[in-house]
């Protein structure tokens, strides 16, 4: 995969991950209030487009710090997000997650 290709699969992904956020947000009463792991792990991840600190991350998603430890760590373990410094920051592997994350929600909303 070519930068350019990267930059671009990036780019039409953040209409997708603003869907996924708005489509999350208003399903909220049919889950009962309830993120499911997959739409935090997406959450944490479209967060995470710039480094960020644990700190930030754990305020902006609503999560106490044992909830973060325990997603971050699954994050990195995944290759889905990058430590470097203290900051966590998506790789091109979380970008790939969050476009098939988007597109399946999408393909989802058709089944309410």
């Amino acid at each position: 995969m070519t930068n350019n290709s990267a930059e671009a699969e990036k780019l039409d992904s953040h209409a997708l991950q603003f869907a996924l956020l708005r489509h999350g947000r208003s399903r909220k009463g049919v889950k009962g209030g309830r993120r499911g792991k997959m739409d935090i792990y997406a959450e944490i991840l479209l967060f995470c487009e710039q480094q960020k600190t644990k700190t930030s991350i754990m305020y902006n998603t609503n999560l106490n710090y044992s909830q973060l430890k325990n997603h971050v760590n699954t994050l990195t373990a995944q290759g889905l997000l990058a430590k470097k410094v203290n900051r966590y920051t998506t790789t091109e592997k979380g970008y790939r997650f969050l476009v098939l994350f988007a597109q399946l929600n999408d393909l989802m909303k058709d089944f309410s």
